[in-house]
């Protein structure tokens, strides 16, 4: 298989990147209204099996969820290639730790390890998820 052929170009790939950036520093920085703006209106978002459908609905499940103070996002191996669909879609795999202190004066340290699969697209002229799943490992 030639994997060149589904490699899009590199300014598409490093705004995509960039994407996987803005959500873990919007999310670390509990700025949840920037964090729904990195999806589609009507994006799919799973979260260990617990899925929301919709902007406003991820934006209310991460507001109910993100209630721990401090954490870091890790996101790395962010790997990008052209969807199978005509629509112009583009899939994502990447990797994840997170971080955390267990307490106030304690080191950072790992509480999850996981993946995100994802569908984007460009809406209105900016990179957004349609559909996001991640999946703890």
């Amino acid at each position: 298989m030639d994997v060149s052929t589904n490699l899009p170009d590199p300014a598409t790939v490093t705004g995509i990147q960039d994407l996987f950036a803005q959500y873990a520093h919007r999310i670390d920085g509990r700025d949840f209204d920037g964090f729904g703006e990195l999806f589609t209106t009507d994006a799919a978002y799973s979260l260990a099996g617990n899925l929301s459908q919709g902007r406003d609905a991820i934006t209310a499940f991460m507001r109910r969820v993100m209630t721990s103070p401090g954490g870091a996002h890790i996101i790395t191996n962010v790997s990008v290639r052209t969807g199978a669909g005509t629509d112009g879609s583009l899939t994502a795999v990447a990797d994840y730790l997170l971080t955390r202190r267990p307490e106030a004066d304690a080191p950072f340290a790992v509480i999850g390890v996981g993946k995100y699969d994802a569908t984007i697209v460009l809406d209105d002229g900016a990179w957004r998820f349609a559909v996001l799943t991640i999946t703890p490992q």
